[in-house]
């Protein structure tokens, strides 16, 4: 999926964690890296290859469903004229090396990258969802340190995914059904994602869900006084 802008940005230092996901037994993660248009990136590039190695089979863990093995190949390249942030295309992650340059510090990019690569849904009309689950990974996983806000509640929507999807997704989960997100994630591999998935699992529909969220984030912001 391409990612044609950064919302937040992760630390330099890999966080620590108090719960981190399961490491599930697979075949070694194999990562190829081509810097070849820009070899002064190659630091940041073998960084980034550690990482993949790292978290790959963590995402593989928080991810899982039944009969789906995600890919242990996964290729970095890292583009000199690439406009954006980066895109993933199967099990190939290509970065724009001017946000690299601009961002160094962007190491959650990365991840939300190669969660598309271990997610290996079919195509699917309900983006916002696939964004929704990268950015729960990224945030909630690999920089829960990372406090996110709804900036508008006003006219935010679930539909605009990433990170204020991911903040739905966290808060339908705490509240109604801890296996939620596993549930969807499942549906959209399998491709029988539904929407009415969200009422079985919390008995409310999606959008009364939102409403919820929406009241509740309207209410956190009064109380904090922003």
């Amino acid at each position: 999926m391409k990612r044609l802008a950064c919302l937040v940005l992760s630390c330099l230092v890999l966080p620590a964690f108090a719960d981190e996901p399961a490491v599930t037994k697979s075949a070694a993660v194999r990562v190829t890296v081509d810097t070849s248009e820009v070899p002064e990136l190659k630091p940041w590039a073998d960084e980034a290859k550690a990482l993949v190695e790292t978290w790959h089979p963590k995402i593989a863990g928080r991810l899982k469903s039944d009969g789906f093995t995600p890919s242990a190949d996964v290729t970095l390249v890292f583009k000199k004229d690439m406009e954006g942030v980066a895109g993933t295309l199967r099990n190939r992650i290509t970065i724009a090396s001017a946000w690299v340059k601009q961002h160094p510090e962007d190491k959650g990019m990365v991840i939300h990258e190669l969660t598309h690569v271990i997610q290996a849904y079919p195509p699917s009309r309900d983006g916002w969802l696939v964004e929704g689950i990268a950015d729960y990974i990224r945030f909630y996983q690999f920089e829960p340190q990372t406090k996110l806000t709804l900036r508008n509640p006003e006219r935010a929507n679930y539909r605009e995914g990433y990170r204020t999807a991911a903040m739905f997704l966290d808060w339908a989960q705490r509240t109604y059904d801890a296996h939620l997100v596993d549930t969807l994630n499942a549906a959209l591999r399998e491709g029988r994602y539904r929407p009415d998935l969200f009422e079985k699992s919390t008995s409310k529909s999606l959008d009364a869900l939102w409403a919820e969220f929406v009241a509740q984030a309207k209410k956190d912001r009064r109380n904090s006084g922003r």
